[in-house]
């Protein structure tokens, strides 16, 4: 729970770096508190769970997006890389629009996942010693 804490501490600093262990149980306790207001939201289809789950969304954007920059910075990669899935996004968004080029549809879906992959590699490497993002990271 203290790393959850910390990173709403340090909500909106992108600089520095943030270890495995942060990273990960943030993002452990992120998806058991999402998946828990999104059961009760369902089960009981009541207003005020549907606004507490909007609320929880929308708080936690920036911590997450935080967290997640600090996380690429500790594995020696910039926090940008974060976005680099959406690029596959917009190649499929386009495919969506015109809606002959199923390739550009495939293609975007394609890069989509093979950049979501690299994240995803990038965000479990280990923490690089020191590095020009600062230095490693006490656990």
């Amino acid at each position: 729970m203290k790393h959850f804490i910390r990173a709403f501490q340090l909500y909106g600093v992108f600089s520095g770096r943030s270890t495995r262990e942060e990273y990960w149980m943030f993002t452990f306790i992120y998806m058991l508190v999402y998946l828990l207001l999104t059961a009760i939201s369902t089960a009981f289809e009541s207003q005020l769970f549907q606004i507490l789950f909007a609320l929880f969304s929308l708080g936690v954007i920036i911590p997450n997006l935080s967290i997640t920059a600090r996380r690429l910075h500790d594995a020696g990669h910039s926090g940008w890389w974060q976005i680099a899935p959406f690029i596959g996004l917009v190649f499929a968004g386009i495919g969506v629009v015109q809606a002959s080029s199923t390739l550009s549809l495939l293609a975007g879906i394609a890069l989509t996942f093979a950049l979501a992959i690299v994240l995803l590699v990038f965000l479990v490497k280990p923490s690089d010693e020191d590095n020009q993002y600062g230095t490693k990271p006490q656990p």
